[in-house]
């Protein structure tokens, strides 16, 4: 970030972040509405993501420097963020995530007897999509995943440790929460902090996953030993 961005960001107070925030939100979900997602919810999105998510992300590319503002040619900061989110957005549409895909419709819905499996009206093109019953492989398979996602947040905490604001973040949002002006006043710490731990926290999980593929890889070659 240069020396006249970052005296801009700074200027910004605290009660005026979480104000920018919520219009940002509000804007997100108003451009959202407009465009097509295979979710067929406008805040629940692809790809794990949401419409506080991709607001959060545009902050973030401010702070991290990754979409530099130019407060010369840019002086109203809503106005360049509402840019940042209309990209994201529009890339996130375009997806494959959200373009390859096709949530099943809800049952009772005039759609659903064309895609439920043993339904004489059925589509078998889609028969693909039908969630099947769970089989003893699938059942372990998921209780492997859900092993490894408790030994991701094990790895995350000891990451973390060392600093005390992404423990305290990280601890908002086991708590629940997931969006920086509700983190902030839930800690009691600026939001402007909240948005730079994140940062960090990107970091911290980059961490994580290699030292994951590296703990997989030491155990198949484990296996395949004895």
């Amino acid at each position: 970030m240069i020396k006249e961005t970052y005296e801009a960001v700074c200027r910004i107070s605290e009660s005026e972040w979480c104000n920018i925030a919520v219009e940002l939100e509000r804007y997100a979900l108003s451009v959202s509405r407009n465009l097509r997602w295979r979710t067929r919810n406008p805040i629940e999105l692809p790809g794990g993501e949401t419409v506080t998510s991709i607001v959060s992300k545009a902050i973030e590319k401010l702070f991290s420097g990754e979409r530099e503002w130019d407060p010369q040619r840019e002086p109203d900061i809503r106005k360049y963020l509402r840019g940042v989110i209309d990209s994201l957005l529009n890339h996130l549409a375009e997806s494959q995530d959200n373009t390859l895909l096709t949530a099943p419709p809800e049952p009772g819905s005039t759609n659903f007897p064309a895609w439920e499996t043993g339904s004489r009206k059925r589509d078998p093109s889609v028969d693909w999509a039908v969630p099947p019953n769970r089989s003893p492989e699938a059942a372990a398979l998921r209780q492997e995943q859900e092993a490894l996602e408790d030994r991701a947040l094990e790895l995350l905490v000891e990451e973390c440790s060392a600093d005390a604001l992404l423990m305290s973040v990280l601890e908002a949002m086991m708590d629940g929460y997931d969006k920086p002006a509700e983190i902030a006043e839930h800690k009691g710490i600026p939001v402007k902090d909240v948005y730079n731990a994140a940062k960090r926290m990107d970091r911290k999980l980059e961490t994580v996953r290699k030292r994951l593929a590296e703990e997989q890889l030491a155990s198949a070659a484990g296996r395949k030993t004895v």
